[in-house]
């Protein structure tokens, strides 16, 4: 599922875009949880509620607005900062295309919006942020596929139940998912940053506070028992991707 966020003052044009979304959601392999904003304001508003957690994985937003325009939207977003988000500017105008380039914008659209250039357009951003294996991972859950930042995940626990030998829980920062699979698949899948530390749980470096020999405790105060003969292991790797990091941070 994607998490998308429409900004606009124009309340037909906010409605046709409900419609396309409805439209979209029928043909497509992608699900879509759209929330829709009459201002940039009101838009800024809900990511400081969200204190700067990552809120959606697409934006549209119109440039000309009542109040704050579009592009200084995106310019508040990306100083929050949120440089993941990817957005698609709306506008009657082609002449704002340029400063659109200032705040990464991923396209531009021409109102009035054809859906077929609607499906296209999304369509394309679907792709890609599926595509963008360093930083995304989909997930098939009951319901469909959610896409989820690797930084958002903090661990993945093997769930012990004799029906459930396959089922696996994903704990972001957020939410919790339940999943069928292997842990050795999601290992494989999500990387080095990800290291399992016991037969039945795999944690996000990044999100590790403290461990010892025996326990790690993560960033949302869940402590998880670190297997015998990993604890080696742990300490070691654990000591190398925060040298790394600090190698990153310069």
């Amino acid at each position: 599922m994607f998490h998308v966020g429409v900004c606009d003052d124009d309340a037909e044009v906010l409605g046709k875009l409900k419609q396309y979304f409805a439209q979209l959601s029928l043909v497509a392999d992608y699900s879509f949880d759209v929330h829709y904003y009459p201002s940039g304001e009101a838009l800024l508003k809900q990511y400081r509620a969200m204190q700067g957690e990552y809120a959606y994985h697409l934006l549209i937003l119109d440039v000309e607005m009542t109040g704050i325009s579009g592009i200084e939207t995106a310019q508040a977003i990306r100083s929050i900062p949120d440089w993941d988000v990817q957005i698609i500017f709306l506008s009657s105008y082609p002449e704002y295309i340029m400063a659109s380039f200032d705040v990464q914008t991923f396209q531009y659209m021409l109102k009035p919006v054809p859906y077929s250039l609607f499906k296209s357009k999304i369509l394309k951003l679907c792709r890609y942020i599926d595509s963008c294996s360093n930083r995304f991972v989909t997930i098939k859950v009951e319901d469909g596929q959610v896409v989820l930042r690797r930084p958002d995940i903090i661990a993945i626990i093997k769930i012990k139940h004799s029906l459930a030998q396959n089922k696996l829980k994903v704990i972001t920062s957020t939410q919790e998912y339940i999943i069928n699979g292997t842990l050795q698949a999601c290992s494989n899948k999500l990387g080095p940053q990800f290291l399992t530390i016991h037969r039945s749980i795999i944690v996000n470096l990044e999100h590790v506070r403290r461990f010892n020999s025996s326990t790690v405790v993560m960033c949302n105060d869940e402590e998880y028992p670190i297997g015998r003969s990993r604890s080696k292991t742990v300490k070691d790797v654990y000591a190398e991707y925060m040298l790394e990091d600090l190698q990153r941070r310069g």
